[in-house]
């Protein structure tokens, strides 16, 4: 599985930037990059004008991007980069990236226990472009993987969070829209798993940020649960490159072992 997937990743094409109608961050973020970047061709998908800028195209689509799990199959693409808003409870201003997958049950879209290609260099460069251009009183973060689509293609979201009041933020959904274009020249650097931490996994991004590692697949310590060799080796082989480094944020007794002992099995270095 692993040897498909890294063929796969190291032929770029045709990027796919995905602008959804039913998501107010997102129209925010693409109308940024229509103004600035992309140009309306004559091609139409779903009855909507698709884009273009360089080699990439944008589409838009009127259904919730958790669940386009068809978007392989209707819109091929070696990257989808998806223009997306992020809720919390807590409602704090958030710009962040991840990439998909269910760590156990699909709760909001994709499939349960299975993960999408996560394109680690590509969200590293969005994530230093976002701390680059980083917004007073914004939080800068990776997410750790969550929610749909599930796809068998490299799918990265960007995200303004966490209310409407951000998402309707120009400034926040100009960083985002730049974050979206510079994800087009991944980083040229090692690529490596998490395990533990919050859900905004601010150890890794530190590790990231400071040391030039691309995370792909980030396992949070409340999928623990969920959480078993088949759902480390999926984040190992479907982090792309493959991954050769891991890192572990707060993560104690059997789970450790576990992760120390799949990690020896592909070759893995802890990063410390």
């Amino acid at each position: 599985m692993g040897e498909t997937f890294e063929v796969f990743a190291r032929n770029w094409i045709m990027p796919t930037f995905v602008m959804c109608t039913r998501d107010p961050a997102s129209i925010k973020i693409g109308e940024y990059l229509i103004e600035n970047y992309f140009e309306r061709t004559d091609k139409t998908f779903r009855n909507r004008p698709v884009f273009k800028y360089e080699n990439a195209d944008m589409i838009v689509i009127d259904t919730e991007h958790t669940y386009a799990d068809w978007l392989t199959k209707e819109y091929p693409s070696d990257l989808y980069i998806v223009l997306s808003r992020h809720s919390s409870q807590s409602g704090e201003p958030t710009l962040t990236v991840h990439t998909t997958g269910n760590w156990g049950d699909a709760l909001y879209g994709g499939q349960s226990r299975t993960l999408s290609l996560a394109p680690a260099q590509h969200m590293l460069a969005a994530l230093e472009e976002i701390k680059k251009r980083a917004i007073p009183g914004f939080s800068v973060s990776y997410e750790v993987t969550h929610h749909g689509p599930t796809l068998d293609a490299p799918i990265m979201f960007v995200e303004v969070g966490s209310t409407e009041e951000q998402w309707e933020n120009e400034d926040a959904a100009a960083v985002i829209g730049e974050a979206a274009i510079a994800a087009l020249k991944p980083r040229d650097v090692p690529t490596a798993i998490g395990v533990g931490g919050g859900h905004y996994a601010p150890r890794f991004t530190k590790i990231a940020l400071k040391k030039g590692v691309a995370f792909g697949h980030m396992v949070p310590k409340y999928a623990f649960p969920f959480v078993d060799e088949h759902m480390l080796r999926q984040a190992i082989e479907r982090t792309t490159p493959r991954p050769e480094y891991y890192a572990v944020h707060g993560v104690k007794d059997e789970m450790l072992e576990m992760v120390q002992a799949i990690a020896e099995e592909y070759g893995l270095k802890q990063i410390k």
